[in-house]
């Protein structure tokens, strides 16, 4: 299935492109690998060894992105940029003009099985360890949620409003969060 991730890059004109990476949530590491000088997080890789017609033989190394270099997306804005699947993506970068990364984690409100896959939230994330401790408050809040619905005391929306709601309030300046709800 694969660790997805997505990665916005900030454009000249304060827009952003957006890019796949099938393995890119994966212990968080592209925060370290994206940078001028490897935009993609490329690696060098599959050397493999190749006799010519003469008996010759020669090496060849072959450079396999991270990140698809061909955007999925262009021209986004803020709001587009992070309009996506919170169901079926990890982690979302955000890479600034100066190479900075902002790590997030995806946070799905989902209170049904059959809600919109786009209403949830962006949390931003340190580490490894940071993404388990946010992702473990989540889960217990949302069980809660959840609860409430499959008993008829919140409706989808309520519930949606209420998880936006408490994830702010829980990230409150510790942390950046960005609600799409």
């Amino acid at each position: 299935m694969g660790h997805r991730a997505l990665v916005a890059y900030e454009r000249p004109d304060g827009r952003y492109d957006r890019h796949y990476a099938h393995w890119g949530a994966t212990s968080f590491a592209l925060r370290h690998k994206i940078t001028a000088k490897t935009p993609f997080a490329g690696e060098t890789t599959e050397t493999t060894t190749v006799r010519s017609g003469t008996g010759s033989i020669s090496s060849k190394s072959r450079w396999k992105p991270a990140i698809e270099p061909a955007p999925q997306a262009t021209a986004l804005s803020c709001k587009d940029a992070t309009n996506f699947d919170y169901h079926q993506i990890e982690a979302f970068y955000v890479v600034s003009l100066a190479w900075d990364v902002t790590t997030y984690i995806p946070l799905w409100f989902g209170p049904t099985g059959r809600a919109d896959p786009t209403v949830g939230a962006l949390v931003a994330v340190c580490d490894d360890h940071d993404a388990v401790h946010v992702r473990e408050w989540f889960r217990a809040t949302r069980a809660v949620v959840r609860d409430m619905v499959r008993r008829g005391a919140l409706g989808e929306r309520e519930a949606t409003n209420y998880l936006a709601n408490r994830t702010v309030e829980w990230g409150g300046d510790r942390r950046k969060v960005i609600p799409m709800s």
